[in-house]
């Protein structure tokens, strides 16, 4: 049952991730995405949208750093945290806003599994593989090409 619990968490945080599609984030990130031609305040604006609409709280708001978290699922409790299961796994995920030239940003996360979160132990391990995180920063960017009023 453990060892199934195991598979099926480091199967589901690695995410899916089409073939050929090259990302390359910027220094350590799992995930980036340009955006073009709209404010930092703009982007935070959406960015906080997109990631509450998937259950992440807001936990460090900031125009150009942003901290997400979501409490981890049954199976990252049981695979990384500890073997009752009392003490939950939260994600954290760490996004900024870069300046990449004339009126473009580059929004990247970097993200951690977080045990004995609030606790003056609190370990954060760094995730590294980020094929959910990209769709989240790819719906973000989507937006603003989205035709219509401006998203933020």
């Amino acid at each position: 049952m453990v060892i199934v619990a195991i598979g099926a968490c480091a199967f589901f945080e690695t995410g899916c991730r089409s073939p050929g599609v090259a990302r390359k984030p910027a220094g350590n990130a799992v995930a980036s995405v340009e955006i073009r031609g709209n404010t930092p305040g703009q982007i935070s604006s959406v960015t906080e949208q997109v990631f509450s609409s998937k259950g992440y709280q807001l936990s460090q708001p900031g125009l150009d750093k942003m901290v997400f978290e979501k409490k981890g699922s049954t199976f990252q409790t049981l695979a990384y945290g500890d073997w009752p299961g009392d003490v939950p796994i939260w994600i954290r995920v760490k996004v900024s806003i870069v300046p990449a030239g004339d009126s473009a940003f580059l929004l990247e996360c970097k993200v951690f599994r977080v045990s004995d979160k609030g606790y003056a132990i609190e370990e954060e391990i760094p995730i590294s593989s980020g094929g959910q995180y990209q769709d989240l920063l790819d719906e973000v960017a989507a937006r603003f090409r989205a035709p219509g009023p401006n998203p933020a």
